[in-house]
C-alpha cells in the first residue's frame, strides 16, 4: 500500500530528498574527476577509492531510496519511532553537509582552472579523457548520470543510445513476461518466473552498457577530429 501524510517521517523524507540534490551533483562531479585519464592510477586504488564508491552509492542511490520510503511508508511507524527517526535523519544531514561542502570547494578550484577555456573546447577535451567503461556503468546505475554527461560533454549520443537500448529491452521483457504469464497455468513452469524475473531485471538495468560504451567511443573520435580541425 502506498500512502503519504504529513508526519515526522514524511518530513524527514523530504529533508533527505532536499539533501540528495546537492549530494548528487557533487558526487557526479567527483566521479567525473576520478574517471579522468589524466588522474594518477593511485587515485583509483586502495581504501580511499573503495570508500568513495560507498559514498557515491549512498549519496546517489541510498538517499533518494530512503527518502521515498520515509515519505510514502513512514506513516506506519509509531509517533515515538517517527520522532527518533527524525533525530537520526537530522544527525545524518548535519554530518553530511560539511563533507559535501568540502568536496564542492575542491571541485570549484578545478573549475576555476578549466574556466580559462571555452565551454565547447573544454567539453571536447573532457570527452577524450573519459574512460568508457566507468561511464557506461554510471549511465546504468547512477541517477541522472546520462544527463550530466550530456550537459558537460555537449553531446546527447550516449544518453540517446542508452534510452533506445532500454526501450528495446523493455519491449523484449514485456513479451517474455507475457509469454510466461500465458504458460503459468501449467504446473511444470511454475518455478520459472522468479529466476527469470531477476534475470530480466538485471538485463534491463545493464541493457545500455555496450551501446553507451560504443557511443562514448564515437563521441571521442568526433572530439578528436574536431580538435585536430581547429588546430
Amino acid at each position: 500500500m502506498v500512502n503519504a501524510s504529513l508526519n515526522w517521517a514524511s518530513i524527514s523524507g523530504l529533508l533527505l530528498m532536499a539533501l540528495w540534490v546537492p549530494a548528487l551533483v557533487v558526487s557526479l562531479r567527483r566521479f567525473d574527476v576520478l574517471m579522468d585519464r589524466d588522474q594518477p592510477r593511485e587515485s583509483r586504488q586502495g581504501f580511499d577509492f573503495f570508500w568513495f564508491l560507498i559514498t557515491l552509492a549512498g549519496r546517489c542511490i541510498a538517499l533518494p531510496l530512503a527518502a521515498s520510503i520515509l515519505f510514502f511508508q513512514g506513516w506506519r511507524l509509531d509517533p515515538i519511532l517517527q520522532f527518533g527517526l527524525t533525530l537520526l535523519v537530522w544527525g545524518t544531514i548535519v554530518e553530511s553537509i560539511p563533507s559535501i561542502r568540502a568536496d564542492h570547494r575542491v571541485l570549484q578550484q578545478r573549475s576555476a582552472v578549466d574556466g580559462q577555456q571555452s565551454s565547447r573546447h573544454r567539453a571536447l577535451e573532457h570527452r577524450l579523457r573519459d574512460r568508457a567503461w566507468p561511464w557506461s556503468f554510471a549511465h546504468a546505475v547512477l541517477p541522472f548520470a546520462g544527463i550530466y554527461y550530456a550537459i558537460t560533454r555537449r553531446t546527447i549520443t550516449p544518453l540517446l543510445w542508452d534510452v533506445v537500448a532500454r526501450f528495446v529491452m523493455s519491449l523484449i521483457t514485456s513479451g517474455v513476461l507475457l509469454i510466461l504469464q500465458r504458460l503459468s497455468d501449467g504446473e511444470t513452469v511454475n518455478w520459472i518466473p522468479v529466476p527469470v524475473f531477476w534475470m530480466l531485471l538485471m538485463v534491463n538495468v545493464f541493457a545500455g552498457l555496450l551501446p553507451v560504451r560504443v557511443a562514448i567511443r564515437r563521441t571521442q573520435a568526433d572530439a578528436r577530429r574536431r580538435l585536430e580541425a581547429h588546430g
